[in-house]
């Protein structure tokens, strides 16, 4: 990634974080110190949310596969739009499918929402822009 890249992406990342949340939780501007609970004990809580991953960056297109395959991925659909299909990231996408081994079938009647083709994939979905 070229240094101008690596800057804009650390500053927009440093705006981020000085972005004051506005929502009714996280707007106030005290804070309960450790250990004044009201039962006096502190409690550990985890939670798990589950979010699409999203990588971004010169050559993960490349990765897909490797990635996919680490996910234990088994039948895979490629979701694109008929112009996007023919360019070469979606070449890219289905070159790294093939070299992990990872079956899948390419959706190219994508126009807003991939919903139509969900019931036919049963193990995950993998969708391609330009890079």
């Amino acid at each position: 990634m070229a240094a101008a890249a690596r800057a804009r992406v650390a500053y927009l990342l440093r705006q981020l974080q000085r972005a004051a949340c506005q929502c009714p939780t996280h707007s106030h501007t005290y804070s309960q110190a450790p250990g004044l609970s009201p039962s006096g004990k502190t409690t550990d809580y985890a939670f798990e949310m589950a979010v699409s991953n999203i990588r971004y960056g010169a050559g993960v297109t490349k990765e897909v596969g490797m990635d996919l395959k680490n996910m234990g991925a088994k039948n895979v659909c490629l979701m694109t739009d008929k112009n996007l299909s023919k360019l070469p990231p979606v070449q890219v996408a289905m070159d790294s499918l093939v070299k992990n081994g990872i079956p899948f079938t390419v959706y190219d009647n994508v126009r807003v929402e991939p919903t139509d083709a969900r019931h036919h994939f049963e193990s995950h979905q993998t969708h391609t822009g330009t890079d």
